[in-house]
């Protein structure tokens, strides 16, 4: 009976920790669905400013791809998923960063409307708190919906808005070349 119990002990400890991966101190599900799409995990990293881990990014894709302009211009279902690591990381901290990563965005040649970046930047003026996720899901149909702490906050239907949020992390000009990198499995 003893060795029952520990086969199906070691089964589930397997079956545990090939559905996760950590990442910065942040276990991240191999798979996910979000808006009845089933996505798998492309990959993550850790964004960090100077000396600072500030979040986890991870990409979930509906099957792996290392080619960043193909996903930046795909109309498949896809998730940015970003979980807040430092409590250093204020609103004003992060408008401020990603309108600079917009801009980068722009240098690599994906631009976005004003109209579509402020709906975006909006969902960041209220207080954010460490351990705080942010799912940018994409779909086709609806948009991209953004997504704090697993509630939907705003939907902006604008596929260029999509390329330029996406770019962000995944241009040949992107906030940080480290995480892009392991954003894409690499």
């Amino acid at each position: 009976m003893k060795k029952i119990f520990f086969i199906f002990m070691a089964i589930t400890l397997l079956f545990s920790i090939l559905e996760a991966k950590e990442v910065g101190g942040v276990d991240l599900k191999e798979s996910i669905t979000i808006e009845n799409q089933k996505l798998i995990l492309n990959g993550a990293g850790i964004r960090s400013i100077f000396l600072f881990d500030v979040y986890v990014g991870a990409l979930y894709l509906t099957k792996r791809e290392k080619d960043p302009t193909l996903i930046i211009e795909s109309k498949k279902p896809m998730d940015i998923k970003m979980i807040i690591t430092s409590s250093l990381v204020t609103s004003k901290r992060m408008i401020d960063g990603l309108i600079d990563a917009f801009k980068k965005a722009k240098e690599a040649g994906y631009d976005t409307d004003k109209r579509s970046m402020d709906k975006f930047l909006q969902v960041f003026k209220e207080e954010i708190s460490k351990k705080d996720v942010y799912d940018f899901f994409y779909d086709n149909d609806k948009g991209v919906m953004i997504y704090k702490n697993h509630k939907l906050y705003k939907v902006i239907k604008d596929f260029g808005f999509k390329k330029a949020l996406y770019a962000i992390w995944l241009s040949k000009n992107p906030a940080q070349e480290s995480l892009k990198e392991k954003m894409l499995g690499q």
